[in-house]
């Protein structure tokens, strides 16, 4: 068991990186892709324009550098470790790695210490485990659900950024919506984990939430016997083709 001062020290170490990571993301080359993967990520339709949400914008920017992939299937967090191995440390490279196996996902909270840690579990994937959380642990409450990634180094978890968090109320249709959509692509051919499904299309869980936040998707309508807002009963509402970002 890592001992507080080690803990702190990866905190540190992390906090660094990751500065350094952003850098590198709004660096003048990569920043015309930055508005290709806000459509994305954003499910932004023609024309419309992104609207900035603080409480989003980490979750988005960690997608960006981790998930979203060029044509030759890179992240630009694989550019940053090719272009700065010389100097980053062992450590450091180490924790990048650690960051190129998270997913964005949805959590449920079991348990709170506050001020230490929130017990959780993935509700996609059915893991439970303990993540160390000083800031997101004083607010959270159990059953609540957080929108995040986790971030995992030995036996010890972190939050990638504290997240957003739902109410208990979305669990149902949210998971409903990415399960349908999971087994859509399944049908189609694309035979995937379900843990490789969230790498992929993690953004897909923050179309359903924009889609609810505007009114678009409802839950407990008794017009809406399903929860997706069209009051028929077919499921939830189909969404665009998802078009990756062009960052050849």
């Amino acid at each position: 068991m890592a001992s507080q001062q080690q803990i702190e020290g990866l905190k540190s170490l992390f906090g660094d990186l990751f500065a350094k990571l952003m850098s590198f993301a709004l660096e003048d080359e990569l920043f015309e892709d930055l508005g290709a993967s806000l459509e994305v990520f954003y499910n932004l339709e023609e024309g419309e324009e992104y609207e900035f949400n603080p409480s989003e914008e980490f979750l988005f920017l960690t997608w960006f550098l981790i998930d979203d992939t060029m044509a030759e299937g890179e992240s630009l967090i694989d550019v940053f470790l090719a272009r700065h191995a010389d100097t980053l440390s062992l450590q450091e490279k180490q924790v990048c790695n650690a960051l190129k196996e998270t997913h964005l996902t949805l959590l449920q909270v079991l348990d709170v210490k506050a001020g230490e840690s929130l017990s959780l579990r993935d509700v996609f994937l059915g893991e439970e485990f303990e993540v160390l959380e000083s800031v997101g642990s004083e607010t959270a409450t159990k059953g609540t659900l957080l929108f995040t990634r986790v971030l995992r180094i030995g036996d010890l978890r972190f939050l990638v950024g504290a997240g957003v968090f739902l109410d208990s109320l979305v669990l149902e249709p949210l998971t409903q919506f990415i399960t349908d959509q999971y087994r859509q692509e399944c049908e189609e051919g694309q035979k995937v984990s379900f843990k490789q499904f969230l790498k992929e299309n993690g953004e897909l869980i923050n179309w359903w939430i924009r889609a609810f936040e505007k009114g678009e998707i409802l839950t407990g309508d008794d017009d809406d016997p399903d929860g997706d807002g069209n009051g028929d009963g077919d499921g939830p509402p189909e969404l665009p083709p998802r078009e990756p970002a062009d960052n050849a």
